[in-house]
């Protein structure tokens, strides 16, 4: 499918239009307010915002596949919506939740936001979700995510907003990846084949942003972040570790060159270095640079933005210019809003993000995160990139949107299932690699917001992908159709209930052959459709207190997320929450 000239024309179509159509009589309102970053955030709203704690939302989702599939809908409104009776929650400094569920698994969180002093505010995060007995639905397995954080933030100092945290990560998968009554294993033999996992991830932020709003002035915002991930596989010696490091900063400048006064201009430039180094494959350091000019304005009707990003990688070295485009057209007194854009450009890949996606690219006696026959952590490219569509809040009970976007990626990451190459004559899937192709995405999204006074809530979603791919057949587990769905319905001023689904169809999984196989000789086994229902109750107490109840994989589906690791069967959830 050759989008490029249709994808061009209509970007184009849209800057037009904005110039165009100068007369007609717009206002700033609704929640489609365009996109903005932070320092966009003080310039519209240059009051310095106080610490504040803010409540999580209503609901309790703690299903696996929540954590795995999300799906790629624009996000309209976050805004917390409770229903007819609700309140909004008042200021508070710590929540607090605690919870059971019927396998034996605990869950707790706990948040603390307060202020030290007049500008300093403190922020601490706790968290542990674990299985605690084996799932025997498939396979004996166990898991268990613990996090830490810790952060403070400045409201002010010497012109600039100050903020920083740090953060530690320990997750483990015993997750075996087989099935027993295919494959029964002796325990001698599960010990050997079947290892665990565990991950440590330990981070550090910190950035700063100019609090001035004035016209005529420049602002400044900059980061810096540092991370270091190790993974150790259990069934072998093996350790691997990686470090990171980014550094990002932008600089611009808001003046009234032309037009409405209300209505400034900005030139700014954004820059930035990430540097990553994996202890496990003996890479070399891999780094990128990136520089991204910039032109932004807006006005009654319209907002535009017009860039160029420019990449330098030092793997294989190469230099490319990708555009960055983006524009927004409001009508109908600003309750519809057509937007396009284009986009591209490089970035490196990282062990953590991987296996944060795909938690068992470690597993089994293999004990390695990216096998080298499979190739190595190479940069992604997308060549092209664009979004449209249109967001629309006509009807004051329902937020619209329509989307269409397109990728061109080349060296686009891909999971395929292995064979235990050291054992050939014990065909046990469980462990991945991570194969490459240029791939070609055009997706249909439709995502829809509606709220009645009635206390009845409905997101709903729904996404159609299409792949084009140079080598493969398919695009290795990653869903043709996606819909989800999230009701919540206010009873009366206790009680809430809510339920949640999510599908996924068209998914397919790869087998790469024995070592010496050309990587694009695979077979394709269809995987069964997502179907997860949840349903949920919240029942308040008082201001402070409220119980809930959360029933999870109602159909009790063992759908597989990756090939042979299938989700847990039906759960009861059951805890209490505060906030003091």
């Amino acid at each position: 499918m050759n989008i490029k000239p249709i994808v061009l024309a209509v970007s184009l179509l849209l800057c037009i239009s904005a110039f165009a159509q100068h007369n007609e009589e717009v206002t700033i309102e609704g929640i489609y307010r365009p996109k903005v970053n932070k320092v966009d955030k003080i310039v519209l709203r240059p009051e310095i915002p106080e610490q504040k704690f803010e409540m999580p939302a209503a609901k309790t989702h703690l299903m696996e596949v929540d954590r795995r599939f999300p799906l790629e809908f624009e996000k309209l409104d976050a805004q917390y919506y409770n229903g007819k009776n609700a309140r909004m929650p008042e200021s508070t400094k710590n929540f607090l939740l605690v919870g059971m569920g019927s396998r034996i698994s605990p869950v707790f969180l706990y948040k603390h936001n307060s202020k030290l002093t007049k500008n300093l505010g403190l922020g601490v995060g706790i968290k542990h979700y674990s299985s605690w007995l084996d799932i025997k639905d498939y396979a004996p397995s166990s898991f268990m995510n613990n996090a830490f954080e810790i952060g403070l933030t400045s409201s002010k100092y010497k012109g600039v907003q100050l903020g920083g945290n740090v953060y530690y990560k320990n997750d483990l998968y015993h997750y075996y990846g087989v099935n027993l009554k295919d494959h029964p294993l002796t325990p001698v033999e599960m010990g050997n084949y079947c290892g665990g996992v565990t991950y440590h991830t330990l981070g550090a932020h910190f950035g700063l942003v100019s609090t001035s709003t004035r016209v005529g002035e420049f602002s400044h915002k900059a980061s810096a972040d540092y991370r270091f991930f190790m993974g150790c596989v259990q069934t072998t010696d093996f350790i691997g570790c990686e470090h990171t490091a980014e550094l990002d900063y932008g600089l611009s400048y808001t003046e009234n060159w032309w037009g409405d006064r209300n209505y400034p201009q900005k030139l700014g430039l954004d820059m930035g270095v990430e540097y990553a180094y994996d202890v496990l494959n003996s890479l070399e350091s891999r780094m990128a640079v990136t520089f991204n000019p910039f032109f932004e304005m807006k006005g009654d009707f319209y907002r535009l933005r017009l860039g160029m990003k420019a990449d330098w990688m030092n793997v294989d070295p190469k230099f490319t210019v990708a555009p960055d485009l983006d524009g927004s057209l409001f009508v109908l007194n600003h309750k519809l809003e057509f937007y396009a854009g284009l986009n591209g450009g490089w970035r490196l890949l990282t062990l953590q993000e991987l296996v944060t996606e795909n938690p068992f690219l470690a597993m089994g006696k293999m004990g390695l995160f990216l096998p080298t026959q499979m190739g190595q952590l190479f940069p992604t490219h997308v060549k092209l990139g664009f979004d449209g569509g249109l967001r629309t809040n006509i009807a004051e009970v329902v937020d619209l949107h329509l989307g269409v976007r397109y990728r061109h990626t080349d060296n686009d990451p891909l999971y395929v299932c292995d064979f235990l190459d050291t054992y050939p004559s014990d065909p046990i899937y469980n462990t991945f690699s991570l194969v490459y192709d240029e791939t070609q995405r055009v997706s249909v999204l439709a995502d829809m917001r509606l709220k009645l006074r009635s206390g009845f809530t409905a997101d709903l979603g729904f996404a159609y992908n299409h792949y084009d791919l140079s080598k493969y057949q398919y695009a290795w587990h990653r869903p043709t159709t996606e819909g989800s769905a999230k009701l919540t319905y206010e009873f009366n001023e206790k009680l809430s209930l809510n339920t949640s689904f999510l599908y996924q169809g068209g998914r397919y999984a790869a087998f790469v052959p024995a070592f010496g196989v050309p990587p694009q000789v695979t077979g394709a086994k269809k995987l069964k459709d997502v179907f997860d229902l949840g349903l949920g109750a919240d029942y308040r107490v008082n201001d402070q207190l409220s119980v809930f109840a959360k029933l999870d994989n109602v159909a009790n589906q063992k759908y597989q997320l990756y090939y042979d690791y299938p989700v847990t069967g039906i759960q009861f959830f059951a805890g209490l929450k505060m906030q003091f």
